[in-house]
């Protein structure tokens, strides 16, 4: 397991004279951008020599937060008894999507907040600009919802072979014609797990004024600025270091997806995790089907 740093910076920021005095490989942003200007990004791990020398010059030019995320060998993959289930990329948007109308379009919105974006229960079908174009993946995603996938055909007759449990399947609706998808169902994930997570070492974010991502000078968002309720529910931000750990008794004799109890997110958006069991993982990787990625949980044996 190591920790990698993702650092972005305009094109002609001093600070990429520095990295090029280290000898450092970086992708280089071009100058001729929509905006004229444009990034270079490097991406760093904590295990190479030169990661102190870099995180020096990232604070003294000022290039603010660096983000990061845990990369996990392939034999800690492989020995996790659970696993976190991500899409490698999001295919399109829900319909409608101005004013984010897809939201009341396919929720029950009584236990929907505005403001922070959790809560809300499916009630009716995804709709689609259009069939997806991601033609090689059998696994899509779209923006904006993180925590519902789609899949084709031979995924859907694959993971019924198999004989995987906690989700079904549902149509999905192109928008213009109304007319289901020939393409892909969602894979509706049908069981919710009980309150697990280790919360240590996690950035909690309270639906409240001024909460914990409040800076001077933020504005409002729409909701707040036409008086929508603060709910007073808690997230969690996805930046954190190793694995996430679950609480063991809540994830023995689950089925083989599962959404957590705890939503994480920031801002106006909100969405559960989905986990796997590993049958599920090597189902996956046996029918070499593509569009997912996965990372494991550490499971606590005693309670959070």
């Amino acid at each position: 397991m190591g920790i990698v740093h993702h650092i972005v910076a305009r094109h002609d920021s001093r600070f990429w004279r520095k990295i090029d005095s280290l000898g450092l490989d970086y992708e280089h942003g071009g100058p001729n951008n929509v905006l004229g200007w444009a990034f270079s990004v490097l991406d760093i791990g904590e295990d190479q020599p030169e990661w102190p020398k870099v995180e020096r010059l990232a604070a003294k030019y000022d290039l603010g937060p660096i983000s990061f995320r845990t990369v996990f060998t392939e034999d800690e993959v492989d020995a996790a008894e659970w696993l976190e289930m991500g899409a490698s990329g999001q295919h399109g948007y829900p319909q409608p999507e101005d004013d984010f109308g897809f939201i009341e379009a396919t929720f029950d919105v009584s236990d929907y907040c505005h403001i922070c974006g959790i809560g809300g229960l499916q009630n009716a079908p995804f709709r689609l600009r259009a069939e997806p174009k991601a033609a090689h993946s059998q696994f899509l995603q779209l923006n904006w919802v993180f925590d519902e996938f789609f899949v084709r055909r031979e995924a859907r007759e694959g993971l019924m072979t198999e004989g995987l449990t906690g989700f079904g399947f549902r149509p999905v609706v192109l928008h213009k014609t109304d007319e289901p998808s020939v393409q892909v169902e969602q894979m509706q994930i049908l069981s919710v797990l009980p309150p697990a997570l280790d919360r240590a070492g996690l950035t909690a974010v309270t639906c409240k004024p001024q909460n914990e991502e409040w800076r001077p000078g933020m504005q409002p968002g729409h909701a707040e600025r036409r008086g929508d309720p603060y709910c007073g529910r808690v997230k969690y931000h996805l930046k954190y270091r190793g694995p996430l750990r679950f609480e063991h008794t809540a994830l023995a004799g689950a089925p083989d997806v599962v959404k957590t109890h705890e939503w994480f997110g920031s801002g106006g958006q909100a969405f559960r995790l989905v986990l796997v069991s590993q049958r599920f993982r090597q189902a996956v990787l046996k029918a070499k089907w593509r569009g997912l990625y996965f990372e494991p949980v550490e499971l606590n044996e005693s309670p959070t």
